[in-house]
C-alpha cells in the first residue's frame, strides 16, 4: 500500500470517532411551567456537551440551561417568545446571556414568535441562563377579566351608595 492510502484510512477512522462530538443535532425541549402547567417547546442544538435539563426561573426572569460539556462548544436556542423575551417600551431588548455564572456574547436572530441565540462555552461548562425581561406571563388571560371584573364592582358600588371621595 502507498503511504496515501494509509493517511487516508487514518483520516477516516479519526473523523468516524471525532464525529459525534462536534455534530450538531437539532433537538427539542420541553419546558413546563409549574404554575400554569403548560408546555413550551424549546428547540435547541448543541456541540461538545448534553443537555441536561431546560427550566424557568421567574423569580430571575431567566431560562436555565443544565449541561454537561465534554469539550468546548456551541448551544443554539429557539424560544418562543411566549416563553421568554426581552422587550423595553419601545420593542425588543437584548437578552443577558450567562455561562457559569459570567456574562459571554452571542448571537442572535429574530421572528414575531420567537428569538434564536447562539452562544459558545468551554469545556466544563454546567449551565447556561439566558435572562430577559419577562418569562411565561404569571397571570393569564384571567386576572385580565377578574381584575376588569373588580373594576367594573367598584364603580357600581360607589355609584350605588354614592361613595363620594375628598
Amino acid at each position: 500500500m502507498h503511504w496515501t492510502s494509509y493517511a487516508i484510512m487514518i483520516g477516516v477512522l479519526f473523523s468516524m470517532g471525532a464525529a459525534p462530538v462536534f455534530a450538531q443535532e437539532s433537538q427539542q425541549f420541553a419546558v413546563k411551567d409549574a404554575q400554569s402547567g403548560q408546555s413550551y417547546t424549546v428547540n435547541y442544538g448543541i456541540t461538545g456537551a448534553t443537555v441536561d435539563d431546560v427550566s424557568i426561573s421567574p423569580q430571575d426572569t431567566s431560562l436555565i440551561v443544565s449541561l454537561k460539556s465534554v469539550n468546548d462548544g456551541n448551544l443554539t436556542m429557539t424560544m418562543p417568545r411566549s416563553l421568554i423575551d426581552a422587550k423595553t417600551s419601545t420593542g425588543d431588548d437584548q437578552f443577558f446571556v450567562l455561562v457559569d455564572g459570567a456574562d459571554t456574547d452571542f448571537t442572535e436572530s429574530k421572528t414575531d414568535t420567537s428569538r434564536t441565540i447562539t452562544v459558545s462555552f468551554p469545556q466544563d461548562t454546567n449551565q447556561i441562563e439566558v435572562i430577559g425581561t419577562q418569562v411565561v406571563p404569571e397571570f393569564g388571560g384571567l386576572s385580565f377579566v377578574v381584575l376588569m371584573i373588580a373594576i367594573i364592582s367598584i364603580v357600581a358600588i360607589s355609584a350605588k351608595t354614592r361613595l363620594k371621595f375628598s
